[in-house]
């Protein structure tokens, strides 16, 4: 699969979930039944499953196939390892959600300086073949 693709995919995942996150308290108190499958525990560790292979995947293959630049990953690390303490250590009040929000941007801002790192290398930079289809993609577009 291609690594913008993936890159944007782990964009809107990220910032899904730190809609799901922000809204979700405000939301469960008003409709209970409803939406508890909104809120419940199976979805946030969807979220983060989803966001953490999202993440390895895309940034992983374009720090080694592309651009060597760290910076992308160790936001990455920085927003997951946030996610992590937020949801295993429970922190009181608002905090939490404080805590959730940053990670979220953090995770946000790893894939959008991957997609600009990448493109800064031009359309030949990967030397495998995963970007083949995305030339003709973007050619056809045009």
């Amino acid at each position: 699969m291609q690594t913008k693709k993936l890159d944007r995919a782990g964009t809107a995942t990220s910032m899904l979930c730190a809609v799901h996150c922000a809204a979700a308290p405000f939301l469960l108190p008003l409709l209970p039944i409803a939406l508890g499958r909104f809120v419940g525990p199976a979805l946030e560790a969807g979220f983060a499953g989803v966001s953490l292979i999202l993440g390895v995947w895309s940034l992983g293959h374009s720090f080694r196939a592309v651009h060597r630049d760290i910076r992308a990953l160790a936001l990455f690390a920085s927003g997951f390892t946030l996610l992590m303490a937020a949801r295993l250590a429970e922190p009181p009040g608002s905090i939490e959600p404080l805590m959730v929000g940053v990670a979220a941007a953090l995770i946000v801002a790893a894939h959008t300086l991957n997609l600009r790192l990448v493109h800064r290398r031009g359309p030949g930079a990967c030397p495998c073949p995963c970007h083949d289809d995305e030339t003709v993609f973007d050619s056809a577009r045009d």
